[in-house]
Order: structure tokens, then C-alpha cells, then sequence
């Protein structure tokens, strides 16, 4: 069969999308990651430093097409300088359309937050509990997406023939704040990408122009691309899947879906676990893991009394009994998720994002990656199974140490390199194999998949400069108090939680559940309810 012909756009120079970043898991999602700051800052400003930022990083209007040359099959279509201007004019104009934008801007000033989101109105006017955990749903769809992102594609199919970059930006002024979204396909890579387009946009607002990007093209994970004959060696935790449990899968998340619980059901929904909450949590796992070290030394010592005469008898590994604030703080929402499954008994699957941008797979040398931060390498590892009833009762210090040691397994860097070649050689847009991985043969059991981006520290970003400091004074530095995310995605959002990390004195999350999963009298329910 003849080729196609790889797309031309006159105006555009080509640069091939990374084979990792054209894989099906991102490009089938499109996310949106916004931060609320606690001011009414200048859209003006923010519009201004936005094109300044675009003129620098031009990529960022990039366009997406198929290019079946390619190792991806897909290019981005980076604007000329002359193109660049035609689009930032049309984006400026007052009569364009949404999608001809590519930051919108909108004014509702004569609003509060509050009357749009309510939990994070509260974090504006720090008026959420200082000690005990707080959670809201997020606004009507309808209303979210008209001011965070009301300019950005809601599809992969949308993004490939559509006249809009992959990255779009959109500003909405409140009455008593400002909320600022980054929406972009999930090819753009992960939240240190995101945190970085944002920190270029601070030093705009800033007047200092970042850096032009540097080694665009090139190809983190090429050399990972398998090549015809090579064995294959499934990473921890994984399965193929045959005709019949394929079969099983899909019913069960029919089930689930159009029976169970209808997608119609579901809302998403804002944690706020204030920094008081956090630390009592630390407290609370610490003890536990000083009463599991002292049992189970005790364990020990029978049994070495028992065997003490038995010769060449090799002493264990010591247990390290440390957790981070991760592991708890993912313990914690692991509980309170589990408490409202229905059956205690069935096993649970619990998936952490590992992001190879730390640790690296085996293989990688120094230079591998690009020195610009637009590419990304996530995965989902899989955590032990445990039962819904264990996940729900057993010590949140117990569920955190069996989270730690389970990742401890999961990031080796042949692991890692296991996951990246599963993925490349199964799931690439260009030619996916049709095969199914899964995390267990058993594919009725409940799954949970959670995303962390505390490590990515959005609040420490600043846009005090986009304020209006009067008289001539210097800008005050103003933070986010409050995040927000969504994922447009050819299936289903649930069973996907995010970590936000620190904002406005507290931990954000969040999520999809049905509204009587949130209210569970041992899981969220046990928490303040934000109208």
C-alpha cells in the first residue's frame, strides 16, 4: 500500500513529535491545568507577556499533523515569523472566534469566584478550615470550560484539522481574583512542562524574555524504539491479556460504565487538606510504622531464637520503615477512595505516575534528553494489590509503606525501560499493535490511578507583575491559593485522581466520584462539605 504523503503547511516549518510523546496515552488526552491567584491582575498584561512569551517559544503556537515519514507519524507545525504575527493579530481581534484565539480573555468582574467555584472562593479569602479537610465539586462543565479554557480543541481528532496550537492559554478576571489555565494535549508532556511554560510566562511578565529553546527535534526515547526480532520483557505488574479476558475487561468496564455508575453520574470534585491536616497525618503514619517495626521485630527475634542453631543461615535485609509525604498523603486518599466501594473482599489496583524526567532507564546517558522541557515520559506503575477492606482500614502509615516499597520495585531502571518499550511497541499512534496489556488477569477487580504533582511546586510561581500596584511601587508577589485540572478524554475520566500539591496553605486533590461516593460516612463524608 502506498504511503500518504506527509502534511504541508505553507507559513509552517516541521519538527518531528518525540515517539514516546505520540504514544495513545497522550495523545488521547487533552488537559487543562489551571492556578487561581487571590487579586484581580491586568488581562492586558497577562495577554501582552503571553505573545512575548510566544514570539520566544514559537513552538507554542504550533499546529499538530500527521507526517507518516516520521518515526511518530506526527509533526508540529512551528509558525514563521511572519505567520507568528498573522495569528497573534487575529488572536487580539475583538470579532474572533473562541478557537482563532490563542489566549482568550474574560472579564467577569463583576463576579466573585465564589459564585463559580465555590471552594476555591473560599481559599481566595482564606476562609477554609485550618484543621480539618474541606471539599466542593467543581463548576457546571458548561461554565467551566467557558472560563478556563474556552478556547482550546476537546479533542485529539479536533487538534489534527483544526486552525489552533496545542497549548492555549486563557485569563478570567473575578471581582476578587484572577484564574489562569494552561490547556494542551498531553504531547506538550507532563506538569514540569507545563510549570515551565508558566515560570517562562512570570519572567515575561517580569520583562525578561526567556531563552530561545534549544535542541527541538530531538528525540529522548528514539533509541528505545523496538526494533523487529527484539525480545520483549513485560515490566513488573503487567499481563497480556488473550481473546477471552479481553472480552471480560471490556464487559466489566461496560458494567461499570452504563450500569454501575453511569457516566452521567459522575462529578469532579476539589479536596483541601490544610497544612495542620498534613502534619498530624505524618504524625499519625509515623506511629504506626514505629508499632509495625516493634511487632515485627519481635517476630524476628522468636524466630531467630527458634533457628539460632541452624548454621549458614543468611540474616534478612533490614525493613526500612520511612515514608514520604507522598506515600501518605496517597495512603490517605487511597482510604477514604476505597471506603465507598461497594465490595470490601475484591482486589484493588492502585497506578502511580513515574516520570523517567528523574529516573532515567537503563540505557540513558548523559545528553539523551533535550535541554528544552517540551517532552514528556510518564507512565503508570502498579502498586501491590490489596483488598478494597485493607486499602479502607488497615494503619494510613501500613497503606504508605506498602505504597513506598511497592514503587521501590517499580523504579529500577530496567523497569523503567520495560514500561517505555511496552509502550512504544504497543501503542504508538502511528501503528498501535491492537494488543491489550493490563495490570491483572483478573479484570474485574477495581483500579485507581493517581497523578502527583507536588514535586512540580506550582505555588512557588508568581504573577504579582500582572497586578496593578499603584502609585509606582514595586509588584507584590502574589501566588496561587487554589488549582484546578480537567482531561478531555475518548472515554472516561473516573478513577483518576490528581495530587495537586501546596496552595493557599493547604494540599489540593482532585477527581471524579458520584455524588454518593463523596459523601460516604467513612471515606469524604467524614469531611467539611463547601457549598
Amino acid at each position: 500500500m502506498k504511503r500518504k504523503a506527509d502534511t504541508v503547511l505553507p507559513g509552517y516549518e516541521a519538527v518531528p513529535l518525540h515517539v514516546y510523546d505520540s504514544t495513545l496515552g497522550n495523545t488521547d488526552i487533552l488537559t487543562r491545568i489551571g492556578l487561581v491567584f487571590p487579586s484581580a491582575l491586568s488581562l492586558e498584561r497577562l495577554q501582552d507577556s503571553w505573545f512575548e512569551l510566544v514570539r520566544a517559544w514559537p513552538i507554542l503556537a504550533a499546529r499538530v499533523r500527521p507526517t507518516p515519514s516520521t518515526p511518530s507519524g506526527l509533526s508540529y507545525f512551528v509558525p514563521t515569523e511572519a505567520t507568528l504575527a498573522a495569528l497573534e493579530a487575529r488572536s487580539r481581534s475583538a470579532h474572533s472566534k473562541p478557537l482563532d484565539k490563542h489566549i482568550a480573555l474574560v472579564d467577569a468582574s463583576p463576579r466573585t469566584i465564589s459564585t463559580f467555584h465555590a471552594i476555591a472562593g473560599r481559599s481566595v479569602h482564606a476562609q477554609l478550615d485550618a484543621h480539618q479537610v474541606s471539599i466542593g465539586e467543581a463548576p457546571d462543565t458548561r461554565e467551566r470550560d467557558a472560563m478556563t479554557c474556552c478556547n482550546a480543541c476537546t479533542s485529539w481528532k479536533q487538534l489534527l484539522v483544526t486552525d489552533q496550537a496545542y497549548v492555549t492559554a486563557q485569563a478570567t478576571k473575578w471581582a476578587d481574583a484572577t484564574s489562569v489555565t494552561i490547556s494542551f494535549s498531553h504531547i506538550a508532556g507532563d506538569a514540569f512542562s507545563i510549570k515551565n511554560i508558566l515560570e517562562a510566562w512570570q519572567r515575561t511578565l517580569n520583562g525578561q524574555l526567556p531563552e530561545p529553546l534549544q535542541d527541538l527535534g530531538k528525540d529522548p526515547f528514539i533509541k528505545l524504539l523496538p526494533q523487529k526480532g527484539d525480545a520483549e520483557e513485560l515490566p513488573l505488574g503487567w499481563t497480556k491479556l488473550g481473546l477471552v479476558r479481553t472480552l471480560k475487561l471490556l464487559t466489566s468496564f461496560a458494567w461499570d460504565l452504563k450500569v454501575r455508575r453511569p457516566e452521567s453520574s459522575f462529578r469532579q470534585y476539589y479536596v483541601y487538606m490544610p497544612q495542620a491536616q498534613v502534619d498530624a497525618l505524618m504524625q499519625q503514619a509515623r506511629r504506626d510504622l514505629e508499632q509495625l517495626a516493634t511487632a515485627e521485630a519481635a517476630v524476628a527475634a522468636d524466630a531467630e531464637s527458634e533457628s539460632k542453631e541452624e548454621k549458614n543461615t543468611s540474616a534478612a535485609s533490614p525493613r526500612d520503615y520511612t515514608v514520604s509525604t507522598f506515600n501518605v498523603l496517597f495512603a490517605w486518599l487511597l482510604q477514604n477512595v476505597h471506603a465507598a466501594f461497594p465490595k470490601q473482599a475484591k482486589m484493588s489496583h492502585a497506578l502511580a505516575v513515574v516520570n523517567p524526567k528523574l529516573r532515567p532507564p537503563l540505557g540513558h546517558v548523559e545528553g539523551d534528553y533535550p535541554a528544552h522541557p517540551l517532552w514528556g515520559g510518564a507512565f503508570a506503575a502498579v502498586i501491590r494489590e490489596l483488598s478494597a477492606h485493607d486499602y479502607a482500614t488497615l494503619p494510613i502509615g501500613q497503606v504508605a509503606l506498602h505504597i513506598r516499597e511497592s514503587l521501590k520495585e517499580q523504579v529500577t531502571p530496567r523497569n523503567i525501560r520495560n514500561n517505555l518499550v511496552l509502550l512504544l511497541r504497543h501503542t504508538m499512534w502511528k501503528k498501535p499493535s491492537g494488543k491489550v496489556f493490563f495490570w491483572t488477569k483478573n479484570t474485574s477487580n477495581y483500579w485507581f490511578g493517581t497523578t502527583e504533582w507536588r514535586s512540580v511546586k506550582f505555588a512557588e510561581l508568581d504573577f504579582g507583575a500582572a497586578a496593578d500596584p499603584g502609585n509606582g511601587a514595586a509588584p507584590p508577589s502574589i501566588h496561587p491559593v487554589a488549582m484546578s485540572a480537567g482531561m478531555e478524554l475518548p472515554t472516561t475520566a473516573r478513577n483518576r485522581w490528581v495530587i495537586f500539591g501546596e496552595a493557599g496553605k493547604g494540599v489540593w486533590f482532585s477527581g471524579g466520584m458520584t455524588p454518593k461516593e463523596a459523601r460516604n460516612k467513612n471515606g469524604f463524608g467524614r469531611y467539611i462539605l463547601v457549598k
